[in-house]
């Protein structure tokens, strides 16, 4: 301790949430000199944690991370030596690992893991393919006649699943499979878009899910798998292009249909803690809030720019939403303000074009961008924890999925790349 004892001192009172790692909550006399190094050392020594015991940790001063000496926070802050800090630690997240990376036959538009295990790519060649826990490409789906723009797991026992696919060519394709046999079929088509599908989502009961497209609209539709082809007022549609449905698929058609933006929608998510709330984003340049259950667009959030991504936290109760510009948004969905954006963060260089809340804290966030690169924020802090490459130098990021430990990115570079990310449950709720 002697050795970084030196210099002026400021009386810091070290406070955790975390357990495991909590201290005494009386003041220290602390060298104002040190940053976050020197702070890890003082709480590993108090912990008597030595060697390979020893943690590093992260330093939140009103909830803001310390990114310099308490002197020059001091100094900022127009404080002195003479005040007492109240200075919050977390165990610091490692940097992510990349694992592996895999090829396509064309650019990957869209990905997903699965908790249990498993994931799901969608790609420009037209194809769904399944990936088992060992990252082996299990089954290839075919079946649209455009690019693959959304996949969503349905129900997985391991070996037998569902899925949904969304794609270009305006439909959306309910899968059965089996690792077993390595089989699988269609359920059944949902018809009702004139656009290209963009994005789906699954409500936390499982039994409905919303999906946006390029015609402006939002569809909600059930999970029951249809026995016969419900009636699909098809008027839009040239004879041409309806000869391309398959006689044999079962034609579903949406419960409701959600008309307000006045663009394509690229976004929508449901909240996880709300099987009715569902939240939209569009070229419009709106975030929107709806209760699906009357089909109510409840709150309308206007930013300047296109929206291309969402993602709700159940942690935080926020969202957060990519642009057409290199800035991401955080947004209070409760708040009736319907311009007011709580938090920014910025660090990419082009379109931020994928968001994905880590599933386990409030605070953390993986994005994806046109500039190549995937970052991890932790949203307390004025820039991002980490800048991973997703593959090769300037190609656009254009999906990605933070689930456990994994997360998935799927880009222009036909490939889909995994990294291996610390488990935040420990150090989430601070």
């Amino acid at each position: 301790m002697d050795s970084i004892a030196d210099g002026p001192q400021v009386q810091v009172k070290f406070v955790t949430q975390q357990r495991q790692f909590a201290i005494p909550e009386t003041g220290i006399q602390t060298p104002a000199r040190l940053r976050r190094y020197g702070l890890s050392q003082i709480i590993n020594l108090v912990l008597q944690n030595e060697g390979e015991k020893q943690r590093p940790f992260d330093f939140l001063i009103d909830g803001e991370f310390l990114r310099t000496s308490l002197a020059e926070y001091l100094e900022e802050k127009n404080m002195s030596t003479e005040n007492v800090l109240t200075v919050e630690y977390v165990e610091s997240m490692l940097p992510p690992t990349p694992l592996s990376s895999y090829e396509h036959d064309d650019w990957v538009s869209a990905v997903q893991a699965h908790r249990p295990g498993g994931f799901l790519t969608g790609s420009y060649d037209n194809h769904v393919r399944l990936w088992n826990k060992q990252a082996e490409c299990t089954q290839v789906l075919t079946g649209h006649n455009g690019a693959v723009k959304a996949v969503q797991w349905l129900t997985s026992d391991g070996d037998n699943g569902t899925l949904l696919s969304g794609a270009l060519d305006r439909s959306i394709l309910a899968w059965e499979y089996s690792h077993a046999d390595n089989s699988h079929s269609i359920l059944y088509e949902c018809k009702g878009h004139t656009g290209g599908v963009e994005s789906i989502s699954l409500n936390a009961t499982g039994d409905k899910f919303a999906s946006g497209s390029a015609d402006a609209t939002i569809k909600i539709w059930t999970t029951i798998i249809p026995t016969v082809s419900d009636h699909i007022e098809d008027v839009t549609e040239t004879r041409k292009k309806r000869k391309t449905v398959k006689e044999d698929r079962i034609l579903k058609a949406p419960i409701s249909s959600l008309n307000a933006h006045t663009g394509p929608v690229s976004a929508v998510t449901f909240s996880s803690t709300s099987a009715d709330t569902l939240y939209s984003g569009g070229w419009d340049h709106s975030v929107r809030v709806w209760d699906i259950e009357n089909s109510v667009n409840i709150t309308t959030k206007n930013c300047e720019k296109v929206v291309h991504a969402l993602d709700y936290s159940e942690h935080s109760g926020l969202l957060a939403s990519g642009h057409a510009d290199p800035v991401i948004r955080l947004w209070d969905p409760r708040s009736e303000d319907s311009s007011v954006v709580k938090q920014t963060l910025s660090g990419h260089q082009n379109w931020v074009t994928s968001v994905s809340w880590s599933p386990s804290s409030a605070y953390m966030l993986a994005s994806g961008s046109y500039d190549g690169l995937i970052k991890v924020w932790d949203i307390r802090a004025k820039g991002a924890l980490y800048t991973l490459s997703h593959g090769k130098a300037s190609k656009k990021v254009f999906s990605i999925d933070w689930s456990n430990d994994i997360l998935l990115s799927g880009g222009e570079d036909n490939q889909m790349k995994i990294h291996k990310v610390q488990d935040m449950t420990d150090r989430a709720e601070a």
